[in-house]
């Protein structure tokens, strides 16, 4: 029901695991700054279809890029950024999932939604109310879309949909076409949900979207108080409406509720203290980083052979070189590629520090030589499908792109 169709002119090539062979990041000519309207970057995520999305603190908008720095048309809605109440927020952390949903967190316990599929497309009408039957009884009964039973009723696989009503009253598609709040820990069934943390204090400092599975997101909750509230939470989808496209085809609109949280505060390899960001790989494997006690940077796998799944650490301490602190003095982001290669954004070193999937280092990327720095204060960092990595420096406000020197596409143009 959610179909998206990735243009066939975006690049798609897999630069595979780190070889022998390579020698070095170089920068890739030209650096993006305020000639492409950049401010204030802090965060950046790249979308299926190549675009690059770009948190920009100052002007309080996501700027979106394609690959050789132009601004395409028809991302007007992600400028000047406003809440549910209409007031200014600034997006600190954003991601895209398969559904091409952009989402973003504003630092509270909220989580904000837009998408490019449907501004694409165009909406034309919106349920209203449906029949429900039992799947084993044959029972039926009427529900209005919004309330309770709605919900339970759209959500529950021993209900089916017999028919509908729709509407095409302008000022709904409006409102869904446009950003949104897709999750508020204050709801009151994510309150009621979240039994053991005050969901309504959440301070969300990072955000990821799974690449392959569509049915969550995970923040890190970074609060604290006096019940040590950090940890990472599990934000499920859960269908909301019924939306019929321009196209004809039919879609589902969806509400963010209360999961789990699927780590918890603690000072050893795997546990949670003081997050600072979040990234996800194609396994499901998480990685974050954080300010507290005693690793900065970790990685812990879902073992799914239960009900749920239970993450574990896939870092150890000593025995795998990402977790050594010393290499770091204050990393505040990281970025997972295709291969499960780690980039560590280091703001007081102003550089990048590369591991492999097994947390081995690699090479440093933010240099001249070996003493020289391009950056002054890097926030944060994606890598696309070609292997670019793609670095905000919120106070040069520019995006430098890196690539190792031993792949250069012949489209990208290296400093000498």
């Amino acid at each position: 029901m959610d179909r998206f169709v990735i243009p066939e002119d975006i690049q798609n090539s897999n630069p595979g695991n780190f070889g022998a062979g390579d020698t070095t990041y170089l920068l890739v000519q030209p650096v993006w700054s305020s000639d492409q309207g950049l401010n204030k970057p802090i965060e950046i995520s790249i979308a299926q279809d190549g675009r690059i999305f770009v948190a920009d603190e100052a002007n309080q908008s996501i700027l979106v890029f394609d690959q050789d720095g132009n601004r395409p048309d028809g991302f007007e809605d992600l400028i000047s950024l406003v809440d549910n109440n209409d007031i200014e927020i600034t997006p600190k952390d954003l991601d895209i999932d398969k559904k091409m949903n952009v989402f973003y967190i504003d630092g509270s316990q909220r989580i904000f939604v837009w998408n490019q599929y449907w501004n694409e497309v165009g909406i034309s009408k919106v349920s209203t109310s449906a029949t429900f039957i039992h799947t084993q009884t044959g029972a039926d009964t009427i529900a209005i879309a919004g309330t309770d039973i709605w919900l339970s009723l759209l959500n529950d696989s021993d209900w089916g949909i017999l028919d509908g009503d729709m509407t095409t009253d302008q000022a709904l598609i409006d409102s869904l076409m446009r950003p949104h709040l897709f999750y508020d820990g204050k709801d009151e069934m994510n309150l009621y949900l979240d039994t053991y943390y005050q969901s309504d204090k959440s301070q969300f400092t990072g955000l990821t979207a799974p690449a392959d599975n569509e049915n969550m997101v995970f923040v890190t909750d970074n609060y604290g108080g006096s019940n040590n509230q950090y940890r990472i939470v599990q934000v499920d989808f859960k269908k909301s409406l019924i939306l019929e496209l321009t196209s004809g085809d039919l879609v589902w609109a969806y509400t963010g509720c209360f999961g789990s949280t699927i780590k918890g505060y603690g000072t050893g390899a795997g546990t949670v203290n003081k997050p600072v960001s979040i990234d996800v790989d194609y396994q499901g494997n998480l990685y974050y980083t954080q300010e507290g006690d005693y690793f900065p940077i970790h990685m812990i796998s879902p073992n799914l052979g239960g009900d749920f799944a239970i993450y574990t650490s896939g870092f150890q301490p000593e025995a795998d070189d990402i977790m050594n602190p010393l290499l770091f003095l204050n990393p505040v982001d990281i970025a997972v590629d295709n291969n499960r290669n780690s980039y560590i954004v280091d703001q007081q070193n102003s550089d990048i520090t590369v591991f492999n999937f097994k947390g081995d280092f690699f090479k440093k990327a933010g240099y001249i030589d070996e003493t020289e720095k391009i950056m002054s204060k890097p926030v944060a960092a994606t890598v696309d499908d070609r292997g670019i990595l793609y670095v905000c420096d919120s106070e040069h406000g520019a995006i430098y792109r890196f690539k190792l020197s031993n792949s250069l596409d012949e489209d990208l143009t290296p400093e000498d």
